[in-house]
């Protein structure tokens, strides 16, 4: 019924003899300088280390002969003279410190140029030069590499030498599990929240409607005030531009996907089971066809701007001119970040007011789709000889003291935290000049690892920030928040291709793409076209790769 997707093929040939003939152990992935090379005895660390055992607890005693660990790191190109390199600066030289040097491991950071890190990391594992920690966010590519025999399996490592991690990213480590065997740590992405909507608070205030607040403060919306809302903003000028409204933005870009919190708010949730979650592409669920067919209604009573399907630039030209210009009331976008158009409304009207909700659902329980709490894939590739002293590394790194230093800094030197919230310190630069810390931070994601974004629920302050800067930060963090709302993640098929994945692999068709058709068809006819995009891709294979999934779903789940 199924096989593991074998893609590295030639990989597999060239690690099974890089494994074989290679006698090279922990550090043996290439050269750079020693992390701890340049910190000895210098007045910096000194001060550092002093500040250091405020923040983290004090590490275990060095134990047992001297090793040496090799860690990847990203090449981006982008450090300064003062700063140093990617693999030694400052704050690499405070990792020796606080954990090398008290375990008697000496660090020393691989280079991999960002831009070609598949390669790279593929050239390295072949040659069996590979660093002693790995990472990508291509999953599949490092999953398949435990399967292929090029990894060390973690689990017995995580339970010995990983409390910290175990309890830090119990929501993550699943996912860099394939068939019972750990082969990755998966990083644990703080912000899942995917996509939301969005709509003009303002011109709402202005024609005396009140958004509702959840148990959250979340605002929000039924379907029926929504589109009595639209028809009702059609015929109004609220910006006094004089040009025509279309009070619901769409983008053709990424095919009108955007769209997908409002095809949302209809699904059927009691119908939609788990089994069809994980198997069916979404256009299938229950309900999904009734969302689709409410955004036909609206193109076609010209609520949407007709030629919103052109807008195919993934700099949505046109819809961030409509929302700029004053007229558009409400879209759907990606949540979690800034967007350029509402920056370009801010700046153009001080007074305007976006804000993110959510629609009811019309069948009663919420449903959202959203990321998988992972980030990159963090893995140890077979050659290394102390695999014990990675995950003690890893573990290190999964402190949240620790990871506090990375992502912001030394408390009462960098930052300080004022309710709940992370406030910038900025010194002058003859207060740079004289202090022994670093306030360069270039590269000090890149060593987080473990973490992608803050796990702590702090925000940043919006203090002494320019007005529009902190507006758009603002509606950042709140629609991130928003976007969790009845999240639901995809399925987690460990990295398994079935046959039939295999087989039609870029031979379906592509029913995503023929969202923006539907949602401009003509109404009389949106059944039939709808129908026949489902059963062409049916016919194509598609009924065949959903059945061999439903077999692995079934499969998967007896086994936990």
């Amino acid at each position: 019924m199924r096989k593991l997707f074998l893609g590295k093929k030639l990989f597999s040939t060239v690690l099974a003899s890089a494994l074989a003939l290679s006698l090279a152990g922990c550090g043996g992935g290439g050269s750079t300088e020693s992390a701890s090379s340049t910190s000895a005895g210098t007045e910096s660390q000194a001060a550092a280390e002093s500040q250091a055992s405020e923040e983290t607890p004090a590490a275990a005693e060095s134990t047992g002969e001297a090793t040496t660990l090799t860690v990847m790191v990203y090449e981006r190109g982008n450090t300064t003279e003062t700063y140093g390199s990617a693999t030694d600066n400052y704050w690499t030289r405070w990792i020796q410190q606080e954990f090398g040097d008290p375990n008697n491991i000496t660090l020393e950071y691989i280079p991999v140029p960002r831009n070609e890190e598949t390669q790279k990391i593929n050239t390295l594992m072949a040659s069996g030069s590979a660093p002693d920690i790995i990472f990508s966010y291509d999953s599949n590519m490092i999953i398949q590499y435990g399967k292929d025999g090029g990894l060390v399996e973690l689990t017995d490592l995580i339970d010995q030498y990983g409390p910290t991690l175990k309890e830090n990213l119990a929501d993550a480590l699943p996912y860099g599990q394939s068939e019972g065997q750990q082969w990755a740590i998966p990083a644990k992405r703080a912000a899942i929240g995917w996509q939301t909507t969005y709509i003009r608070k303002d011109w709402l205030d202005e024609v005396g409607y009140e958004l509702q607040t959840d148990e959250n403060g979340f605002y929000h919306m039924s379907i029926d005030d929504f589109t009595e809302l639209l028809r009702q903003f059609k015929d109004l000028d609220p910006s006094g531009q004089g040009g025509e409204m279309y009070p619901l933005g769409m983008i053709g870009a990424w095919n009108a996907t955007q769209t997908r919190p409002i095809i949302w708010s209809f699904l059927e949730t009691e119908n939609l089971t788990d089994e069809m979650h994980a198997c069916y592409n979404e256009r299938f669920w229950p309900g999904y066809k009734e969302g689709v067919r409410y955004l036909n209604q609206l193109y076609n009573e010209g609520l949407v701007d007709p030629e919103f399907m052109t807008d195919t630039d993934t700099s949505y030209t046109a819809f961030n001119g409509l929302l700029s210009n004053g007229r558009t009331l409400a879209f759907g976008h990606d949540a979690g970040s800034e967007l350029t158009g509402v920056t370009a409304l801010y700046e153009a009207d001080p007074d305007a007011e976006v804000v993110p909700f959510y629609l009811d659902n019309v069948n009663g329980a919420q449903f959202n789709r959203v990321y998988a709490p992972t980030g990159m894939y963090i893995a140890i590739p077979a050659t290394c000889e102390h695999p014990e002293n990675a995950i003690k590394y890893l573990d290190w790194l999964a402190n949240y003291d620790n990871a506090k230093v990375l992502h912001y800094g030394f408390e009462g030197v960098h930052y300080e935290i004022q309710d709940n919230t992370v406030v910038y310190i900025t010194p002058t630069d003859e207060e740079k000049a004289e202090s022994e810390y670093d306030f360069e931070r270039i590269t000090c994601g890149d060593l987080m690892l473990v973490y992608n974004g803050a796990p702590y629920g702090y925000q940043d302050s919006t203090e002494g920030m320019e007005e529009v800067k902190a507006k758009a930060t603002k509606l950042k963090y709140d629609s991130a928040e928003v976007a969790e709302v009845g999240g639901q993640a995809d399925y987690y098929f460990q990295g398994i291709q079935t046959e039939a994945d295999e087989k039609y692999s870029g031979l379906l068709p592509d029913i995503e793409a023929e969202l923006p058709r539907l949602i401009s068809c003509d109404p009389a006819e949106f059944d039939a076209e709808y129908d026949a995009v489902l059963n062409n891709y049916l016919e194509q294979g598609g009924q065949e790769v959903i059945d061999e999934k439903i077999a692995l779903y079934n499969e998967l789940e007896a086994a936990k």
